[in-house]
């Protein structure tokens, strides 16, 4: 006897009632649909939190020897490196030839370089744009950038970044507006800032008070946790999210103690370390005119 499974598969696609289709459907949708409405509301809500670490003031104080200099910078690499953070150190080459050494100070930057981190301008003099002349200024950026472009280039690296020390970027619209003129034309991009941890003051403390060393560094942690808990609550209401941070800190005796354990506060925060590049791919950095107080999030 001959079977026909055609005829049978038939006969058992026309017991498939509509009634039982519809309820397989429906248990279907019921299992999927809440996979894909959690999976848009993570991807639509999920803070990103990444960060860019930005130091100023390479390779030190005015008034610091070559030898405390590379003790401080050698520590804040040792920290960057454990935790594969890849930074941008802003100069002042001014610095590099107070007190003599300048060919020891010129290695500290070069370790910076070989260590993979970029160099930026920070000016020659540490000048304020707000209390300057606008030429005396840009003179002042230009023979900034003699010896950090060099290191830069002998790296295959690109030197491109400026930032304004103290943060003053002009007294009025119409300053702001030439000086940023002049950074297009000499190839620069302005290096925002979205986190300030006041690190200096803290520094100012150690030095006026070493003997509080535990102390102030314990108080400068906390403070920096309650930073960035507030600086992440602040952007949420700017921006409905949480932006690519960028950290501005400084080469000083108080984060050459305490980089590790702001290195792991950052971790604590879940952010993820990422380059000033990556940061700056946020699209926050173009739809917000990057002047003033340079996106400092208040």
């Amino acid at each position: 006897m001959q079977i026909d499974y055609m005829q049978i598969k038939d006969h058992n696609l026309a017991n498939f009632s509509q009634a039982q289709f519809c309820r397989c459907r429906t248990y279907l949708m019921l299992i999927i649909m809440p996979l894909l409405i959690g999976f848009f509301i993570f991807v639509i809500f999920s803070d990103v939190n990444e960060i860019a670490i930005t130091f100023d003031d390479l390779p030190g104080l005015n008034h610091q020897s070559a030898e405390t200099q590379r003790l401080i910078n050698d520590r804040i690499l040792q920290a960057l490196s454990d935790f594969e953070v890849t930074a941008t150190g802003f100069v002042n080459e001014g610095t590099l030839y107070n007190n003599g050494h300048a060919e020891k100070k010129v290695a500290i930057l070069k370790s910076w370089v070989n260590n993979g981190h970029q160099l930026g301008n920070h000016t020659y003099s540490h000048l304020s744009l707000t209390n300057s002349n606008i030429d005396e200024y840009q003179k002042d950026v230009i023979r900034g950038a003699t010896i950090s472009r060099k290191l830069m280039n002998d790296a295959n690296m690109p030197y491109r970044y400026f930032r304004h020390p103290y943060l003053h970027t002009g007294a009025t619209d119409q300053i702001r507006t030439s000086f940023e003129s002049f950074l297009i034309k000499e190839n620069y991009i302005l290096a925002p800032v979205t986190i300030d941890t006041e690190d200096w003051k803290f520094n100012l403390q150690l030095i006026e008070r070493p003997h509080e060393k535990d102390k102030i560094i314990t108080e400068y942690l906390a403070y920096t946790q309650e930073k960035f808990a507030s600086y992440k609550i602040i952007s949420k209401k700017m921006f409905g999210r949480n932006i690519r941070h960028i950290w501005l800190l400084h080469i000083n005796l108080i984060n050459s103690y305490a980089m590790e354990d702001l290195l792991k506060i950052v971790n604590s925060k879940k952010y993820k370390f990422v380059t000033l590049d990556r940061a700056l791919e946020d699209k926050v950095y173009r739809d917000v005119k990057v002047s003033g107080k340079i996106l400092i999030l208040n």
